[in-house]
């Protein structure tokens, strides 16, 4: 009895899908520049995100964020910006964000492109690309939205400024978009609460669905040790 019990388990086991799995992965911008980025394939039609890091930070600060998207069935990538991480060359010659202009700093849109092609050539739509950024990551997410071929469902910014490293966000509002946003912000950071406020105005100026949600605990991710912002932030991804 107890054997065949067993043999029912394994077979169980055996045809049971198997939970996708992280990879580290590799792709190049249209300026040459070779980027990292953590790979996470969603279930079958779930939501990507696209993750862009703050100033000086790298993929790995995600992590709270992959761990429930991964729990639910959702998919990421969340890249190394160029000058960050393990993106450290452009044009094969070394990169690092600390001898950026404004110049480097606005090219740096141009990684979350290039993420989402590559995420489109996996199969995923761009009705189910959400793009995510904290802090200039989330600026640089909203140029991309605004600027690139690939236009997300949505894009999530996390202590939004509007301006960082020469990154200006109002830049992007002066023609409407296909897009919803949504701005979340802590009122302890002044600047980011203020400009989160003021682009959220822009945006529905041109008719963009925006909304603004407070967070907790600081700049971009460290908002994350909230335990509901999470919870809060997928429910407005699927309109809840």
């Amino acid at each position: 009895m107890k054997r065949t019990i067993f043999a029912v388990i394994l077979a169980a086991l055996a045809c049971a899908p198997a939970m996708a799995q992280q990879k580290t992965v590799h792709f190049t911008t249209l300026d040459s520049c070779r980027l990292e980025a953590f790979y996470l394939a969603p279930s079958s039609g779930s939501y990507v995100f696209i993750n862009a890091h703050g100033l000086g930070s790298d993929k790995n600060e995600w992590a709270p964020l992959q761990n429930k998207l991964k729990s639910l069935g959702y998919g990421y990538l969340s890249l190394d910006l160029r000058g960050h991480g393990k993106s450290t060359t452009c044009g094969g010659k070394k990169v690092a964000y600390m001898f950026f202009s404004e110049e480097d700093w606005n090219a740096a849109s141009r990684d979350i492109e290039a993420a989402a092609a590559w995420v489109k050539k996996k199969g995923v739509s761009p009705e189910r690309i959400i793009f995510c950024g904290a802090s200039v990551g989330a600026n640089l997410s909203l140029k991309a939205a605004a600027e690139g071929a690939i236009k997300p469902a949505a894009v999530v910014l996390l202590s939004p400024g509007l301006s960082y490293a020469g990154v200006k966000t109002a830049d992007n509002f002066r023609a409407p978009r296909a897009f919803r946003i949504l701005t979340v912000a802590s009122r302890v950071d002044g600047y980011a609460w203020e400009s989160s406020a003021a682009l959220n105005r822009a945006a529905m100026a041109k008719g963009l669905p925006a909304y603004n949600l407070e967070g907790y605990g600081g700049h971009g991710v460290n908002m994350f040790k909230t335990p509901s912002l999470i919870p809060a932030i997928l429910a407005w991804v699927e309109g809840k």
